[in-house]
């Protein structure tokens, strides 16, 4: 599993291809709520670059709440000046389509990501996207990773993801259903049986920064996004460190829950 807290795109530059001013990426990019997006006026050849004032450690990079079509060409670019013909990283992002929000929208769409191999450091970023057939006639992001990433330790295999619906319903005497269909969230909990100190203090860090309020991103099988796709999530219950004993000195175990946010 790996975790990504957002923190570089509050310290950019936003600057970008096209924009509606009516949905300005600076704007929505600096704000946690997916609900709050930008959007461009066009869908060839459309980027946004963020410039940072030193280089900044990359890990991962995901785009959430996006409208692309599952056959556009998405790519993060990286480069140490700001120049495009030939950057350093010109790397295309991986699709895992999102059932829930496809069947909302009633076309295919879904999370775009990629995970590095080591760190990456640039001082300019640049999300570059090519979606000629979007039906839209426009590019809409809610939010961008380009952050480092935290390794959690080992899981046991007894993970749960419950599906919560805010939907209501009454039954007829007769037996039909009647109700109000509203919102579905997909819910998580995992046990980490063995942590060691050292990993103790990196997730107190991680949880001391996002607390119960801040989303982040979450990988749970970072090698199998087809099994679980990235999640946009806040912890729902901060987790308690117990003390056991394990051969050749001591370890932590605890459990983590978390609610996928919007």
């Amino acid at each position: 599993m790996k975790v990504i807290r957002a923190v570089n795109i509050e310290n950019s530059t936003i600057s970008v291809s096209s924009e509606n001013p009516l949905y300005d990426f600076d704007t929505a990019l600096n704000d946690s709520r997916l609900s709050r997006y930008g959007k461009t006026v066009d869908v060839n050849d459309e980027w946004i670059k963020f410039t940072y004032a030193a280089a900044i450690d990359v890990d991962v990079v995901g785009i959430f709440e996006n409208n692309f079509m599952p056959g556009a060409t998405v790519k993060i670019q990286a480069n140490a000046t700001d120049v495009w013909i030939s950057p350093s990283i010109d790397q295309a992002l991986t699709y895992t389509k999102d059932d829930k929000a496809s069947i909302d929208l009633g076309r295919d769409v879904g999370i775009w990501s990629y995970q590095f191999s080591s760190t990456e450091s640039y001082k300019y970023w640049r999300l570059s996207v090519d979606d000629p057939t979007n039906p839209d006639g426009y590019i809409k992001i809610g939010f961008i990773f380009t952050d480092e990433s935290l390794d959690m330790p080992g899981m046991s295999v007894n993970q749960t993801f419950p599906i919560v619906s805010n939907s209501t319903v009454m039954f007829s005497t007769s037996g039909q259903a009647y109700g109000l269909k509203k919102l579905q969230i997909n819910t998580a909990s995992f046990n980490f049986p063995v942590i060691t100190t050292a990993q103790k203090k990196e997730m107190e860090v991680f949880y001391y920064n996002t607390d119960l309020i801040n989303p982040y991103m979450i990988l749970v099988w970072e090698n199998s996004l087809d099994v679980q796709r990235p999640l946009y999530a806040v912890t729902t219950k901060l987790p308690e460190f117990y003390r056991v004993e394990v051969s050749g000195g001591v370890a932590w175990t605890c459990s983590k829950e978390i609610r996928e946010v919007k």
